[in-house]
C-alpha cells in the first residue's frame, strides 16, 4: 500500500509540518534537562536538576505553536526571508521580523540556578541600583525574564537597570524600545553585579577576550550567567570566513560532534576555571526558538552555568 504524497511546494510543506509537530508533541521534554552519565565529584556536586519543563516554560511552547499555525505569517516570513537574505544576516532578518525570539529558562528557573549558584540579594544592599549587563542580548525577550527573576529576588525593593551589547542593528532597536541601555564595549559599564553571556561564546570572533572583559567588569562578589550550545560548534555571523580567531574548546573542529554532552562540559569548565572563574552551579536545558512553516519549535541542548571570581 503506498504512502499518501501530497502534490504541490505548500501541500507538502503543511504535511510535512503536521508530521513533524506530532513527533514534537510525543517527544520527553524531560530529555531536556537529563545528563546520561555521572560526572566527577565536584562537576556532579554542583548540578542543580531542573526535572522537567514548568509551566512558564510549557506557556512559552504552546504559544510557539500557536504563531506557527498561523499559515498567513508564516507564509510572509518565508518570502521575507529570502528577500532579505540577499542584503542582510539572519539575525537582523529576525529583527526586522520580530520572529525566531528564544527561550532557554524560566523566571522561577533562573532565581533557582543563581541563588544555588551564590547570588544573595544581602550581597549587594548598598546598592541603590542592581545593573545586569546582557551580552549578546539578542531581541531581548530572555533578558526581561532574567531582570524579572532578580526583581522577584529582591522582592522589587531595588531598581534594576539593564545595559545590553548587541551587534545586529535591527535588534539594537529592539534592545532600545525595550528601554535598555544599549552599549558599544563591555568596557563602557564596570563593577557589574550579574553580567549573562547566553550562547554568545561560540557565536563571536574572539571568545577569549569576551571573557577577559567579562572577568574585568564583573564586580568581585558579583555572577555571571553563561550558556553554551553542546556538541560544540562555532559559528561567526559577521566576518567572511564564519571562523573564530581561536575556538573556545580545541577539539573542534576536528572532534566535532564526537564527543558526549558531559565530556565537553567538563572541558569547557575547565576552560572557565582556567581563565580565573569558579563554577558555583549549572544545569542542563533547551535552548528554544519559536518555529516556522515546518515545526512549530526547534531547540538545542544548552548547558547553563554561574560563574564567580577565584579568590587569590
Amino acid at each position: 500500500m503506498s504512502l499518501y504524497k501530497p502534490r504541490g511546494t505548500f501541500a507538502r510543506a503543511i504535511f510535512e509540518k503536521v508530521h513533524n509537530d506530532q513527533y514534537l508533541d510525543e517527544y520527553d521534554t524531560r530529555m531536556w534537562y537529563k545528563i546520561s552519565t555521572r560526572l566527577p565529584d565536584y562537576f556532579q556536586s554542583k548540578f542543580v536538576f531542573l526535572e522537567c519543563p514548568d509551566e512558564i516554560t510549557v506557556n512559552w511552547l504552546e504559544k510557539a505553536k500557536m504563531l506557527s499555525a498561523n499559515i498567513w505569517i508564516q507564509l510572509w516570513h518565508t518570502v521575507a526571508r529570502v528577500f532579505l537574505g540577499f542584503f542582510m544576516t539572519q539575525t537582523d532578518i529576525n529583527g526586522f521580523l520580530k520572529r525566531g525570539s528564544m527561550f532557554i529558562l524560566s523566571e522561577k528557573q533562573f532565581s533557582n540556578l543563581l541563588q544555588i549558584g551564590g547570588f544573595y540579594p544581602p550581597n549587594f544592599a548598598e546598592y541603590k541600583t542592581v545593573d545586569i549587563l546582557d551580552i549578546g542580548a539578542g531581541d531581548g525577550k530572555i533578558t526581561i525574564r532574567l531582570a524579572n527573576s532578580i526583581a522577584n529576588m529582591f522582592n522589587n525593593s531595588s531598581n534594576i537597570r539593564i545595559y545590553a551589547t548587541e551587534t545586529s542593528w535591527t535588534m539594537r532597536n529592539r534592545l532600545s524600545e525595550r528601554q535598555f541601555i544599549v552599549i558599544n564595549q563591555i568596557k563602557d559599564v564596570a563593577n557589574i553585579p550579574l553580567i549573562s553571556c547566553l550562547n554568545v561564546l561560540d557565536r563571536c570572533i574572539d571568545p577569549f577576550k569576551l571573557l577577559k572583559d567579562i572577568y574585568d567588569v564583573l564586580a568581585p562578589n558579583g555572577r555571571v550567567l553563561v550558556a553554551l550550545v553542546l556538541p560544540y560548534q562555532h559559528y561567526c555571523e559577521f566576518n567572511t570566513s564564519h571562523m573564530p580567531l581561536q575556538p573556545l574548546l580545541n577539539h573542534w573542529p576536528s572532534k566535532a560532534r564526537k564527543l558526549s554532552f558531559e565530556t565537553e562540559a567538563i572541558l569547557f569548565f575547565e576552560t572557565l576555571e582556567n581563565f580565573g572563574f569558579k563554577l558555583e552551579a549549572w544545569t542542563k536545558a533547551p535552548y528554544l526558538c519559536e518555529g516556522d512553516l515546518r515545526q512549530s519549535f526547534y531547540w538545542l541542548t544548552d548547558l547553563v552555568a554561574v560563574l564567580s571570581k577565584k579568590i587569590s
